[in-house]
């Protein structure tokens, strides 16, 4: 893992909706949704853009991804070229976020439709 962040973290819009998915109830921890987001983005074969604007760390590497799932993951299903692995999951956590947050304010975010989703899209 040469030349990877310490720091990972979000746009400044997808932070704010971050927090709001979080205070809604419907992640324990800010932390689960960011996991989920880029769980959601990666299921989705979403390829984001480079995050424009104003950028918020928000996790350490370290806490976020302990055991490295998260980099072994993206690492596996994304050729990242020469953009950091980290980097990649903020991307992918911003898309992740912002699909989310745009589901939620339609009325129908539920994470265990997602997941059922998410799994149908892996295997097809």
């Amino acid at each position: 893992m040469t030349n990877e962040p310490n720091q990972i973290g979000l746009g400044e819009v997808a932070h704010a909706k971050l927090k709001r998915l979080h205070e809604d109830g419907y992640f324990a921890q800010m932390m689960d949704a960011y996991r989920f987001a880029i769980a959601l983005a990666l299921a989705h074969g979403a390829t984001p853009r480079e995050i424009t604007g104003s950028r918020q760390n928000v996790f350490g590497v370290a806490t976020i991804d302990p055991d490295q799932c998260l980099y072994t993951a993206i690492k596996t299903l994304i050729n990242t070229g020469d953009i950091s692995v980290y980097r990649w999951a903020e991307r992918l956590a911003d898309w992740g976020v912002m699909e989310m947050s745009r589901r939620a304010d339609e009325g129908t975010l539920d994470i265990g439709q997602l997941l059922e989703e998410s799994e149908r899209l892996c295997v097809e």
